[in-house]
């Protein structure tokens, strides 16, 4: 019985970072798949999308306006890399 719930919680874990980790794109294919499949869940999909776009959620369309704490693409700094050398003998 152990093993079975430590396996049902390992799936459950490596779904959830599935599904954060998968591409916007990939995402919205699963969600029009799903709501096609199920039309009585379209509320919980609609839901989730809207929760889930917005600033900081990677979805690179931020539909807030321009003076709230998203970032634009003027605020990113460029990272300058210094390589090291080393003591010539």
């Amino acid at each position: 019985m152990q093993n079975l719930i430590a396996t049902l919680l390992l799936v459950l874990a490596f779904a959830y970072l599935l599904l954060k980790w998968m591409p916007v794109g990939t995402k919205e294919k699963i969600r029009m798949y799903s709501m096609s499949r199920f039309p009585a869940m379209e509320p919980l999909f609609s839901k989730l999308v809207k929760q889930t776009t917005g600033c900081g959620s990677g979805c690179s369309n931020c539909s807030s306006p321009s003076d709230d704490s998203c970032t634009n693409s003027l605020d990113v700094k460029p990272i300058k890399l210094i390589r090291k050398t080393s003591p010539q003998r």
